[in-house]
């Protein structure tokens, strides 16, 4: 479920609820990254102590790499890394280009 992260959307980020719903959905399918993104939304710090890795890549890790990113953009682009790790390498490689 996804209500915390919902919540933080609509409270935190002024996100109206329909699209607070969308962001979040994509967490409905991956538990891992859903309870340590709300990890996230609690302390607002990564985890130091056996974060979860994808690919080669920890949440802090991407949002090095992608400062402009909070942490739900880090955590969706994790969810990006398991079901496109191909497509999402390539992100990387290009620095994270916005459009």
């Amino acid at each position: 479920m996804t209500k915390k992260i919902v919540n933080y959307l609509v409270n935190m980020r002024n996100q109206k609820q329909e699209v607070a719903a969308k962001i979040a959905s994509p967490f409905e399918k991956h538990d891992d990254i859903r309870i340590e993104l709300e990890k996230w939304i609690e302390k607002q710090a990564y985890p130091k102590d056996n974060p979860l890795t994808i690919e080669g890549y920890t949440a802090e890790m991407i949002s090095k790499l992608a400062p402009f990113m909070d942490g739900v953009g880090v955590y969706n682009f994790l969810v990006t890394l398991r079901e496109r790790p191909d497509n999402a390498k390539r992100i990387i490689a290009e620095g994270f280009p916005r459009k």
